[in-house]
């Protein structure tokens, strides 16, 4: 019975996390790449879900916003969407968790490393983000247009995500406490 309660707690809480995802992207600010929340979900469904339940919230999120409901940042939804200018940052989310989950497996004890990890996982949030921002602007992935898009698409964002990263793990640490069970 208790596998069973801990299986329902941990679909609810993806679903709540998948949730918070949406809200997460109407709370943006415009520009060529909207400025959201999403990362501080993320970062703190990674702290709390783990990564593999991580992935399945990101799956649902990005499975919405595919057939239609309006869940993307700046309430866009559907295939334009998942192959626009900022689509790969769309795909960069789910790319990043295999990554983290190793930092997860064999580093969790260690939380400068498992800091590492999430580092690691924004970077490579971003790397599908700028290059496909660059192939839709550009036309084709070069040197020149990779930088002009990285200087539009990663760097106005290092601060901004650094700062999420340092909350989200004040809030994974401080919810932790109030969560008694493991996800």
């Amino acid at each position: 019975m208790k596998k069973k309660q801990k299986s329902v707690q941990t679909m609810i809480f993806i679903a709540l996390f998948a949730t918070l995802m949406c809200i997460g992207a109407w709370i943006h600010f415009p520009g060529p790449v909207p400025a959201t929340m999403q990362t501080f979900v993320v970062f703190v469904s990674l702290g709390l879900l783990g990564s593999k339940n991580t992935f399945i919230m990101l799956l649902i999120y990005v499975v919405l916003g595919a057939v239609g409901l309006p869940v993307f940042s700046g309430f866009n939804s559907g295939f334009g969407a998942l192959t626009g200018p900022t689509a790969g940052f769309i795909w960069g989310f789910l790319l990043g968790v295999p990554v983290f989950y190793i930092f997860e497996r064999y580093f969790s004890h260690k939380k400068s490393l498992i800091i590492i990890g999430y580092i690691i996982y924004i970077l490579i949030h971003y790397i599908p983000g700028a290059l496909w921002y660059c192939r839709f602007t550009v036309g084709e992935i070069n040197i020149p247009g990779l930088l002009s898009s990285t200087l539009v698409t990663v760097v106005p964002f290092i601060i901004p995500d650094g700062i999420k990263l340092f909350i989200s793990i004040l809030t994974v640490n401080r919810l932790k406490k109030i969560i008694k069970t493991k996800l």
